[in-house]
């Protein structure tokens, strides 16, 4: 599941959601260490359509009370730094994670609040992804798009 994933299961690639023995296999392959927190942490991640901030993580089912933020923390870096999950945000305060997916999303980010929404439009960016693969030659290309602004919330609070 380095970079993006690939579905062996036709419902998953209809449905874009990984299955839970995929993560965990991805995992596994990653050479990462089942535990009980990673199960529960990769399970709020595939159910959450938008990015979850760590203090939604620690506040959700089969997390809460299990651990605490560093230790999440660590996992949730390991897991990024092996490609299985996506940071999205400004600064750590910030963060938003969410799993590596067969079909991307792309995400505005403010800059005041550091909140994350979800652009739900379609990528002007794959074409050019397909050709870049095509002209260098690179399999499995895709890229990461974050816009930056001020949201709603923060521009009424300043107005």
């Amino acid at each position: 599941m380095a970079g993006h994933p690939k579905h062996q299961n036709s419902s998953c690639q209809q449905c874009g959601q990984e299955t839970p023995a995929e993560l965990l296999a991805a995992c596994r392959a990653a050479g990462l260490r089942r535990t009980q927190l990673l199960e529960n942490v990769l399970e709020v991640l595939r159910t959450h359509a938008e990015p979850v901030k760590i203090s939604g993580l620690l506040q959700a089912r089969g997390i809460r009370g299990t651990c605490d933020p560093a230790t999440l923390y660590r996992l949730l870096q390991r897991l990024e730094t092996k490609g299985l999950v996506r940071r999205i945000g400004l600064h750590e305060r910030a963060a938003h994670f969410t799993l590596h997916r067969a079909h991307h999303h792309d995400y505005v980010v403010c800059r005041e609040c550091g909140d994350v929404a979800t652009l739900k439009m379609d990528c002007p960016v794959e074409k050019l992804e397909n050709e870049v693969g095509r002209r260098t030659g690179f399999r499995e290309v895709y890229h990461e798009l974050q816009f930056y602004g001020v949201c709603p919330k923060c521009s009424a609070r300043s107005a």
